[in-house]
């Protein structure tokens, strides 16, 4: 019998509770002022902080009323559960989706002729019926609940909610299939030792004076910007970044480089295995520097040679077959635990029995195949879209616990443009394209699917001592009721403020409405011709990832991590590439001439400089929408 303790009502209940004001919170913050963007990082500072608060609340009760207290477990719960909700209602999700179905009836004009062009290639029941209903989402200063407006909505969220859920269901059995084998390989989950650490009071590093004096540093720097803000002769420390490019070729052909500061990515970067922090900030550079020596040779086009995007992408891909290789023994023993003659003998301790995570993995992909069908898409097309989107989704999730980056990203160079690139625009119907366009969501930048917040929520059950089949069914709550209260915040907030009125200052209106639906229709207008360089560039970054897993499993000594290579074009990477070197050269310093000894010593002010600025950055957001203030970001 396993000796882990069960999920408790009472946490499930906290967490789930936090779920609505928090998507309200992120519909207001992040949808329409986008005066921070608390869901663009691979871990929220809205949740850390929250449980750093809990955590310290916790232990007032805990000297007032030491049984009413809850357990370093339920605290974990409360954030994993707030990390689910949040992901759902976040700048890369459900924003995204709702945002692109609203927008293709009221936004046709002649101009850009979609009444012609793609109107007549929609599928109705995924959409909101256009008239009165969908105009006041756009005027504004309406009521979701008022003159039946919210009635537009219900087939088509109904629809969507079922795929969605599909998807999660999907992501979280191959979640369950997947994290025995890459616990078997060490993998480290730097980005789980933030809620582990900070939910320890009694012997984490809130113990120590170095953590409060890093938390003290980084909250400063936010409160002076906060000030400077409210107050514009106090002055502010700029955190945001500066870019500096050369004038003339071939240099000038690297991009612009941005230098950034944030104490937040120091603080997490500072979690990295050294030999993948490494090889990130390396593979980055190299990326850089192939551009300088196409343009010397006289490439300088965006999109061609030497194809850095679509080397990334074929890496994504050819790093989930590397890692569906690296599983083959653990999945044919997962299959012979599932299945075999003596029944289910999946170990008691997994996230869910095998046979489920199997038989949910293909049976979740086959109903998300059907659904696609069902709408319009071939079946050839639609599976072969979704074995490159998991392929994506598999090696995200593996990279997330893996290495920790603060982000990552692959902009819009997902499974769609990998089909366009490789086939041509005209290979596709126009019922085909306007799907691949409602599936935007899915592809616009790859940095938050549920499955790597899943993976992290099971870890943090495994370390703390719960149940793992008890947080999965949390998990799975969750998701229910985070994807629902979603919708209510998006369109609550959204037909109050309105979408097309100046109050409506996020990027959404034209990066998750107008950009998808423009390019659909320069799709039909001017076709794409399947693209040689691109495939060539596909099958490139895969052999690249190969060569390099070859290498490192050759020689010791190899300092290259194929990872390093997958995340080198990631444009969230670009930000991030200062504080990932200063904080590589730190550890690595540290861990030569200090040993673990030193490492340890130092690991408090690393996660007091996450703290610290989260828990400003939350305090900032709430100041901002108490006072109506619409800050910057």
């Amino acid at each position: 019998m396993s000796s882990r303790t069960g999920v408790t009502l009472r946490s499930i209940i906290i967490g789930l509770a936090l779920i609505p004001p928090t998507a309200w919170w992120l519909a207001q913050i992040e949808y329409v002022r986008y005066s921070d963007t608390p869901t663009i990082p691979a871990i929220f500072f809205h949740c850390v902080a929250t449980l750093l608060i809990l955590t310290g609340l916790n232990q007032l009760i805990a000297r007032r009323w030491p049984r009413k207290a809850l357990s370093r477990s339920e605290l974990l719960t409360v954030y994993a559960l707030q990390v689910i909700g949040s992901n759902l209602a976040g700048h890369d999700v459900l924003q995204i989706l709702v945002t692109t179905i609203a927008w293709v009836y009221p936004r046709a004009s002649v101009e850009n002729k979609w009444a012609e062009l793609i109107h007549p290639h929609l599928p109705k029941d995924l959409l909101p019926s256009p008239g009165a209903a969908l105009d006041a989402l756009f005027k504004g200063n309406a009521s979701l609940y008022a003159n039946g407006n919210y009635l537009i909505w219900i087939k088509p969220l109904a629809f969507w909610l079922v795929f969605v859920l599909a998807l999660c269901f999907t992501m979280l059995c191959l979640a369950s299939l997947f994290r025995r084998q890459w616990d078997a390989e060490r993998l480290t989950y730097p980005l789980a030792e933030i809620p582990l650490a900070l939910s320890d009071a009694e012997g984490g590093p809130m113990r120590r004076p170095a953590f409060w004096v890093a938390f003290a540093i980084a909250a400063s720097i936010q409160f002076l910007n906060l000030a400077h803000n409210l107050a514009p002769s106090v002055p502010g420390i700029s955190l945001a970044p500066r870019y500096v490019q050369a004038k003339s070729l071939p240099w000038s052909a690297a991009g612009s480089i941005p230098f950034c500061y944030y104490p937040f990515a120091l603080g997490l970067t500072f979690l990295l295995p050294t030999q993948l922090g490494f090889s990130c900030w390396f593979f980055f550079l190299f990326s850089r520097m192939e551009l300088v020596a196409a343009a010397a040779l006289g490439y300088q086009g965006w999109d061609s040679f030497p194809y850095v995007q679509q080397q990334g992408s074929g890496a994504y891909i050819g790093y989930a077959a590397l890692v569906l290789w690296m599983a083959r023994r653990h999945l044919a023993y997962a299959w012979k635990c599932a299945f075999g003659a003596a029944g289910d003998k999946t170990p008691e301790e997994e996230p869910m029995p095998y046979r489920l995570a199997l038989l949910g993995s293909l049976l979740g992909m086959a109903f998300l195949v059907a659904f696609l069908s069902r709408f319009g898409m071939r079946p050839i097309v639609s599976t072969g879209y979704l074995l490159g989107f998991f392929a994506i989704v598999l090696t995200v999730a593996r990279l997330r616990v893996e290495i920790g980056l603060p982000t990552i990203e692959l902009y819009q160079r997902g499974a769609d443009d990998m089909l366009l690139r490789s086939f041509g625009t005209q290979a596709m119907t126009n019922k085909e394209l306007s799907l691949l366009t409602l599936c935007f969501w899915m592809n616009r930048t790859h940095r938050q699917f549920p499955m790597g917040h899943q993976l992290h929520s099971i870890r943090l059950a495994e370390r703390s001592g719960m149940s793992m089949r008890g947080m999965a069914a949390a998990v799975g709550i969750a998701t229910i009721f985070g994807a629902l209260c979603a919708f209510w915040a998006l369109l609550h907030v959204g037909y109050q403020v309105g979408l097309g009125t100046a109050l409506f200052t996020g990027p959404a209106t034209w990066a998750y409405g107008n950009e998808p639906w423009s390019k659909m229709a320069s799709w039909i207008q001017s076709p794409r011709q399947p693209d040689p360089g691109a495939v060539g560039a596909y099958a490139f970054g895969a052999g690249m990832v190969f060569v390099l897993a070859a290498l490192r499993a050759r020689f010791l000594w190899w300092p290259l991590h194929p990872a390093g290579y997958v995340v080198a074009s990631s444009f969230a990477l670009m930000r991030l590439w200062l504080p990932l070197t200063v904080s590589w050269l730190l550890k690595t310093l540290i861990l030569r001439y200090g040993g673990l000894k030193g490492y340890r010593a130092a690991l408090p002010a690393a996660l007091g400089l996450v703290a610290g600025e989260f828990t400003a950055g939350l305090i900032r957001t709430l100041v901002d929408v108490a006072f109506n203030l619409h800050l910057p970001v």
